[in-house]
């Protein structure tokens, strides 16, 4: 690849699960050169199928390399797209690496400290090199904040969020997602419920939820940027929420049980039970469906009187793990396009309108509606 084939975007974790995704997005899109980087690449080729292999570059790049500044330097790239998680637990560098070699930078972090410390920990080196470094470029925060963005005009005073995913059983699972997931089951952390702080315990205590296209499920509360930052965006909101909701019964009470045994101090190994886990999971695809969802809840007052907003998301055919990538890919292409992305650290709050979500949506034959 030369330098006049344009913007040149490297995606670390590029034949991944979500990775691929990107690559395979931003390969059919004129003006961008795609490097997918990461340690074995001469795996990629298998991991992207439909993907014309002319138009990407495979090359081994390893964050935990002491060469990956200068290997990531070699490549001349003009954006980063971190996609190598799980973010839980992860540190900087990889960023301060980019920013120092010139490069913008996005990732698609679930994490909620990595998340939510991003800007004040990276703000100052990004605005020296005159870069951009944007994390939590995915479905929270990104997706879920344009939401509320959109909708919060419908209300005299938003007084509570509430939102809830849930993937169809037969998702295809990347190993980092189920790390992600595990890391935080049985563990305690802080939400905002009623005006203040309460504690609430990843995965516990399954509760009903219904959606607008798919059947009821039974959704657990999981550690999210959202907690944070949509607290911190929307003043006066009284209660921020956030669940998951697995489409098998069974499996959310499985996961409510490992949740009970660490919390009453069983040391189960999380980080070596995830493979146990995916490997258990795909057993039970034959009795779930290709639908996945996601439904945000607003309610607060509209002249006077209590009003509420749904918007409902539903994903056919295993569509849903597009949906997380859609931030990053739409970042990416306005650069491509020469449109500048802002200069320092954010969360990836307020840099997307629905709008642009929903044109995504099209593509995918995903269906959204407000009721």
């Amino acid at each position: 690849m030369s330098r006049q084939e344009g913007c040149r975007i490297v995606v670390l974790g590029g034949y991944g699960h979500f990775g691929a995704r990107i690559v395979r997005a931003l390969a059919a899109t004129p003006g961008i050169a795609v490097i997918a980087a990461g340690r074995h690449p001469q795996r990629a080729a298998a991991n992207l199928p439909g993907v014309d292999m002319a138009r990407v570059q495979c090359r081994r790049l390893d964050v935990d390399d002491p060469d990956f500044a200068r290997d990531l330097r070699e490549t001349q790239a003009d954006l980063v797209i971190h996609a190598a998680g799980p973010f839980q637990g992860q540190g900087y560098e990889v960023a301060h690496a980019c920013l120092q070699a010139g490069m913008h930078y996005i990732d698609l972090a679930d994490g909620r400290d990595f998340v939510r410390d991003f800007p004040a920990r990276l703000d100052a080196v990004a605005r020296r090199y005159g870069r951009s470094a944007i994390s939590g470029a995915s479905t929270l925060p990104a997706l879920s904040s344009a939401v509320v963005d959109a909708l919060r005009g419908r209300f005299d005073l938003l007084q509570s969020i509430d939102i809830v995913i849930a993937p169809a059983q037969a998702t295809p699972l990347g190993m980092a997602t189920v790390r992600a997931v595990l890391s935080y089951c049985g563990q305690p952390f802080e939400c905002w419920i009623d005006g203040r702080w309460q504690r609430a315990i990843g995965w516990a205590d399954p509760q009903p939820v219904t959606f607008a296209r798919i059947a009821p499920r039974l959704a657990s509360p999981c550690d999210v940027p959202d907690h944070d930052l949509l607290v911190q965006r929307y003043p006066g909101v009284s209660t921020v929420r956030f669940r998951a909701a697995l489409e098998l019964p069974l499996l959310s009470r499985c996961l409510a049980g490992m949740a009970w045994l660490r919390r009453h101090g069983l040391p189960l190994p999380m980080a070596k039970l995830a493979g146990a886990f995916a490997h258990a999971g795909r057993w039970f695809d034959r009795f779930g469906t290709d639908l996945g969802g996601m439904r945000v809840t607003l309610r607060g007052q509209r002249g006077g009187v209590a009003h509420r907003v749904y918007w409902d998301l539903t994903a056919p055919m295993l569509h849903g793990p597009e949906i997380p990538t859609f931030a990053a890919v739409l970042l990416a292409r306005r650069l491509a396009r020469g449109e500048p992305l802002p200069v320092g650290a954010h969360a990836c709050l307020g840099l997307l309108d629905l709008a642009a979500f929903e044109d995504e949506f099209a593509r995918w034959r995903i269906d959204s509606q407000v009721s």
